[in-house]
C-alpha cells in the first residue's frame, strides 16, 4: 500500500507550485493539509529519523516556495491556538541537532544520512532557505 510521508510530501507539494497550480486547486489544497496535520522538524513523519535532514531541506525549499510565512498547525482535528513561524521553528530545531564540531549527523543512516558531509550540506541548505529575505507578503 502506498503511504504518505514528509520528503515526499513537501516535493511534491513544491512541485505543484513550481508548476504554476493555484493555491485553491484540490491537489495543492491536500498536500497544504498534510503540512498543517504533520508539522514537525524532530523527525520525517512517516519513516521517522530516516532521511531526516532531506525532509528538512525539502521542508525549508516548499515552505519558502508556497510565500508562507506561518501556518497553523492541525493536532487531533483541532487548529492550534497561535500560528507558527515555520522559520524559527526550522532553524531551532537545526541549532537543536548540530554537533560540537559544527556538523549535522544522523544516527539512522538510510540514504547515507550518516555521512556528516552530506548531512551538513542539507543542514546548511535548509538553513539557507530559512534565512532568505522575507518576501513583502509576508
Amino acid at each position: 500500500a502506498l503511504r504518505s510521508y514528509g520528503s515526499m510530501t513537501y516535493a511534491g507539494f513544491k512541485s505543484m507550485l513550481f508548476a504554476g497550480l493555484a493555491p485553491e486547486d484540490a491537489r495543492v489544497k491536500a498536500a497544504w493539509d498534510w503540512v498543517r496535520r504533520n508539522y514537525r522538524f524532530d523527525e520525517n513523519p512517516g519513516l521517522g529519523q530516516q532521511g531526516r535532514y532531506y525532509y528538512l531541506h525539502a521542508v525549508a525549499r516548499a515552505l519558502f516556495a508556497s510565500g508562507e510565512a506561518t501556518l497553523v498547525p492541525v493536532v487531533d482535528g483541532t487548529e492550534a491556538a497561535a500560528p507558527r513561524n515555520w522559520r524559527n521553528d526550522l532553524c531551532d530545531a537545526l541549532l537543536a541537532a548540530q554537533q560540537a564540531d559544527g556538523s549535522w549527523v544522523n544516527a539512522a543512516d538510510r540514504w547515507q544520512e550518516g555521512q556528516p558531509d552530506l548531512v551538513t550540506a542539507y543542514a546548511l541548505l535548509a538553513l539557507e532557505e530559512a534565512i532568505k529575505p522575507v518576501l513583502a507578503a509576508e
